[in-house]
């Protein structure tokens, strides 16, 4: 048995998720991801124990472009040490999703923060260079090698799923990754059955990287450390979370 438990930094739960239902993850380490404003005030008001709520506004969501408000959100940072799921996305005006990405990089400190870049990654990164955060995380990242290494040298860490490929894997370091399921998300290709399975992605590390299924979790957990410690949130985590990142830097 593994010491320590499953790792998930992007999956969606319902912000009216119960006890009994948090219950059959089997004590899984979750950042759950909000679309809009609207959700995580609904969510931020039902802590469960191994579930870290994100400030979200989706940059698909047409309707969580419209609830956004800077104001609004700055209140919310003092809540949560997590955003997401924030971005840019192929889809809706590219203008005002620039807008709100870039007014979350400015507004967000100290915080991790989940980046969307579907049809947008070099657009991105571009903003990532231009206004670095300590705290920003690329989720699901399928940018070319360029990308990935422009991303890298700005600061970015990346989260992981089984559904990318062997190649958009290996264009990312090793030290700056972190799994995530983006549950339910292509469930068929994530391989997760629900939030915080990742076995399926830990197989897919190991068989890569020639590293035991143990070590691969390990280093998930370092690099969450490292990326808490950079971007001063680490007191913050919620307490179980703080106590395995901080055995982790420690084995």
């Amino acid at each position: 048995m593994f010491p320590f438990p499953l790792l998930d930094c992007h999956a969606h739960i319902a912000p009216d998720v119960t006890e009994a239902q948090t219950r059959t993850l089997d004590g899984a380490q979750v950042f759950a991801m909000t679309r809009s404003l609207d959700e995580f005030d609904a969510a931020i008001e039902n802590p469960q124990a191994g579930l870290l709520w994100g400030i979200g506004t989706h940059p698909g969501v047409p309707a969580a472009l419209t609830q956004w408000s800077e104001h609004r959100f700055q209140e919310a940072v003092s809540r949560s040490v997590l955003v997401g799921e924030v971005g840019l996305d192929r889809r809706g005006d590219a203008s005002r999703q620039r807008e709100i990405l870039v007014g979350v990089l400015r507004s967000a400190s100290p915080a991790l923060i989940s980046i969307h870049s579907t049809g947008r990654a070099k657009q991105v990164v571009d903003l990532v260079e231009k206004h670095p955060h300590p705290g920003v995380i690329l989720h699901w990242f399928t940018g070319d090698r360029d990308d990935a290494a422009r991303a890298a040298a700005a600061g970015c860490f990346f989260s992981i799923n089984a559904a990318m490929s062997d190649e958009q894997m290996t264009a990312l370091p090793l030290d700056r990754v972190i799994p995530e399921t983006d549950f339910p998300s292509l469930r068929s290709r994530t391989q997760a059955r629900a939030p915080g399975d990742i076995v399926a992605l830990e197989k897919t590390v190991a068989r890569l990287t020639k590293q035991p299924l143990l070590e691969v979790r390990l280093r998930w957990y370092r690099n969450l450390a490292v990326l808490a410690e950079r971007a001063d949130v680490r007191h913050r985590l919620p307490s179980e979370l703080q106590r395995l990142v901080s055995i982790a830097r420690e084995v």
